[in-house]
């Protein structure tokens, strides 16, 4: 019976080889690192599958839009339409035939201008009436016609005949909603809708009522967006022939 309860009482080799490995120094501290070792290897394996996966998948991509100033060719409007920006204003010649002489005559009115310059830029008419100039004058040096021509590329979009005050009239349509208008006309070669190059000849220049005291000569104007403006600012050359 003794030798039984002693049998019962033993310990398996399995639990005894534990607890002998257990029971050393350098059990614990092995165990521990042995552990921290294999979470390690976890963590980098799951990393790393992660960042295969990201390398497989398309990346989307954020829509930047980017200001690139004046290199830039091209903007929109408020419309959604493409303009070209940092675009060279529209240049106009003299509308007059190379060889015609002329001088230049009343010039345009400012309306910044001092009270004496505005005075020399306003039209008598019917004695008692004073109007603005809104354009300049070319004037014939010998009184004889010359021939007008277009200071610019453009469409005839308005031909007039015989008018009461300024006799016969061109309009001329061109890029950057510039419009030239030729007055005091002796004689007129185009028609509504023609499109004409810059010095073609469109006319002749002539006589009017509104400033009859003028000899042959042509009133020459700019509107630009439907305001008259200095034609001087266009033409690109600065004196008279």
């Amino acid at each position: 019976m003794e030798e039984q309860r002693n049998q019962k009482k033993s310990v398996p080799a399995k639990q005894s080889a534990w607890r002998s490995i257990l029971g050393k120094k350098w059990a614990f501290p092995a165990i521990y690192i042995g552990s921290a070792a294999i979470i390690l290897a976890f963590v980098m394996w799951y990393q790393g599958s992660l960042v295969k996966e990201a390398t497989q998948k398309p990346q989307a991509t954020e829509t930047v839009t980017v200001n690139e100033g004046v290199n830039n060719p091209a903007n929109v409007n408020e419309d959604g339409e493409a303009v070209a920006v940092n675009k060279q204003p529209l240049t106009l010649s003299w509308p007059v035939a190379k060889e015609a002489v002329y001088d230049l005559g009343m010039g345009f009115f400012n309306e910044e201008a001092t009270a004496d310059e505005q005075a020399k830029t306003m039209v008598k008419f019917n004695d008692n009436t004073f109007v603005p100039h809104l354009g300049i004058d070319l004037v014939s040096k010998d009184g004889k016609s010359f021939d007008v021509t277009a200071a610019q590329d453009g469409k005839v979009t308005k031909v007039k005949h015989n008018d009461q005050l300024v006799g016969n009239l061109i309009e001329i349509e061109h890029a950057d909603k510039l419009v030239t208008v030729y007055q005091s006309l002796e004689s007129v070669k185009v028609k509504v809708n023609d499109v004409v190059k810059q010095g073609q000849v469109i006319g002749a220049a002539g006589r009017n009522d509104f400033e009859k005291e003028l000899k042959a000569h042509l009133h020459f104007e700019v509107r630009q967006d439907g305001n008259s403006v200095d034609p001087h600012q266009f033409i690109k050359t600065a004196e008279a022939q």
